[in-house]
């Protein structure tokens, strides 16, 4: 499957359209990303159904023990309940964030909580610096990694933590912005030639 092409419709939040204005990509994160809580879950289940079926029935013996499993399977059931509403809502909060590059600025959506939602959008006109990280052995094999973007200002940086193939992503975003200068030229010298007439 190529990268660029979106699963579902691109919304960019910000998009002021320019005309002739194109959608290079949207990417999201890594699945990777979600592995250590996923890994959690599972672990707190299956140390619940220990404790409850286990444990307690053997140091409760004085009490019936269709009382204690009908107790353990309630409190497992609910306590299991509360696990999965937890990775449904990380699922959300997770894959909520991403990038969108187009011919003419790159938007940066972070979905930071639940309901907290922020984007922002660079001009590729100032986009300084382009940076791909993949650190480590897993960010090796499972190609993904860290993408930085960089302005000139102090404060200017966008940061895509747990990316696919970054050094792809890095690459089209240097191809849009050097389209962009290419496309900026064209127009600032066709500008010239004709006030020069």
């Amino acid at each position: 499957m190529n990268p660029t092409t979106p699963i579902q419709p691109i919304v960019n939040p910000l998009a002021a359209v320019r005309k002739n204005e194109v959608t290079i990509f949207q990417v999201r994160r890594h699945p990777i990303g979600l592995l250590g809580v996923h890994l959690a879950a599972g672990l707190l289940l299956v140390v619940l159904a220990i404790v409850m079926f286990v444990i307690v029935p053997t140091m409760l013996k004085d009490v019936a023990s269709s009382k204690v499993y009908g107790f353990g399977t309630a409190l497992y059931v609910v306590l299991a309940a509360f696990a999965f509403g937890f990775l449904a809502i990380t699922h959300k909060v997770y894959w909520g964030s991403s990038w969108i590059l187009t011919s003419d600025s790159l938007t940066q959506v972070l979905q930071v909580s639940l309901f907290s939602k922020q984007s922002s959008q660079l001009s590729l006109g100032s986009l300084e610096d382009v940076t791909a990280e993949q650190n480590g052995i897993i960010a090796q094999l499972f190609h993904f990694g860290t993408l930085k973007v960089e302005t000139a200002g102090e404060h200017s940086k966008f940061t895509f933590l747990y990316c696919p193939n970054p050094t792809y992503y890095a690459q089209q975003i240097l191809a849009a912005r050097e389209a962009f200068e290419q496309g900026k030229e064209a127009a600032e010298s066709g500008v010239n030639q004709n006030t020069a007439q």
